[in-house]
C-alpha cells in the first residue's frame, strides 16, 4: 500500500512539473541562440526525473567535440529524461511514430527535430535513417535506443540494425551508454515507481577509424558487449 501511494504522490509531482515545464521549453525554441534550447531540455528532463523520484548519478565524461551517434540500453519510459538530461551539445533522438500523437510531446518532438520512424514498416524505417544521417552530417548528435522498444525482462533484448548502418554511412563515432537502475524505477509491465539512484555510465567510444575496418555485425556485437557491461547486466 505504501508503495502505492508514494507511486501516486511521485505521478502526481511528475506530470504537474511536465505540463507546465513543457510549454515553456517549447518557447524558449523559438528563442536564440539554439544551444540554449538543449541547455533547457536538460534541465526540463533532470527537473522531470527529480519530481518523479529518480536521483541520477554519472559515470564518465560525455564528448562534445562533433556530432556522435549515442547508443543506450531501453529499460524504462525514463530513458528518454535521462539521454536528454545528460547531454552536452546538440541533439536528436528518434522516436516511435504512435508517440507523436500525444499533442504536447509531439510538439516538443518536433521543436527537436526528432526523427518519426515506423517500426514495422523497413521501407519507412530505412527513410528515417536517411533523415537521421543527414541530421548528423548537420552537426546534430543523434540519440538511440537500438533495442528499439522496452525491455519486459530487465535483460537486454536484441539490437536493430538501422543505427549501425547510419553509424557506418556517415563515418560519426559511436559513444556507448549505459543506464542501470532504471528498470527498477519503472519497468514497463508495472505503474508503480521506486524512487532511487539511476546510473548513466558513458563508456567505450569506437570511432570512425576504428568501425570503418568492422563489419555490421562486428561493431553490433562490439557495442552490446559494452551495453551489457555498463549497465550492469554483465560484469566488467
Amino acid at each position: 500500500m505504501l508503495q502505492v501511494i508514494i507511486s501516486l504522490y511521485r505521478w502526481i509531482l511528475g506530470y504537474a512539473v511536465f505540463f507546465l515545464g513543457a510549454p515553456l521549453l517549447i518557447i524558449i525554441t523559438f528563442l536564440p541562440p539554439e544551444r540554449l534550447r538543449f541547455r533547457a531540455a536538460t534541465w526540463f528532463s533532470r527537473s522531470v526525473l527529480f519530481a518523479l523520484g529518480a536521483r541520477l548519478k554519472i559515470e564518465g565524461r560525455i564528448p562534445t567535440d562533433r556530432a556522435y551517434i549515442f547508443m543506450a540500453n531501453h529499460a524504462s519510459f525514463a530513458d528518454v529524461f535521462i539521454l536528454a538530461a545528460v547531454m552536452r551539445r546538440s541533439f536528436t533522438g528518434i522516436m516511435a511514430t504512435e508517440s507523436f500523437r500525444y499533442p504536447l510531446w509531439g510538439a516538443l518532438a518536433r521543436r527537436f527535430r526528432v526523427i518519426s520512424i515506423r517500426r514495422q514498416d523497413r521501407a519507412s524505417a530505412i527513410a528515417s535513417m536517411g533523415i537521421a544521417e543527414r541530421l548528423l552530417q548537420d552537426g546534430l548528435s543523434v540519440v538511440m535506443l537500438p533495442e528499439g522498444t522496452r525491455t519486459i525482462t530487465g535483460r537486454m533484448g536484441p539490437l536493430k540494425k538501422g543505427g549501425f548502418h547510419m553509424a557506418l554511412n556517415t563515418g560519426a563515432p559511436i559513444q556507448v551508454i549505459g543506464i542501470e537502475g532504471a528498470f527498477r524505477f519503472k519497468r514497463k509491465t508495472s505503474v508503480l515507481l521506486r524512487p532511487g539512484p539511476i546510473t548513466v555510465r558513458f563508456g567505450k567510444l569506437i570511432p570512425p577509424e576504428r568501425h570503418k575496418n568492422m563489419s555490421l555485425e562486428e561493431v553490433m556485437a562490439e557495442v552490446r558487449e559494452e551495453l551489457l557491461v555498463l549497465s550492469g547486466e554483465a560484469a566488467g
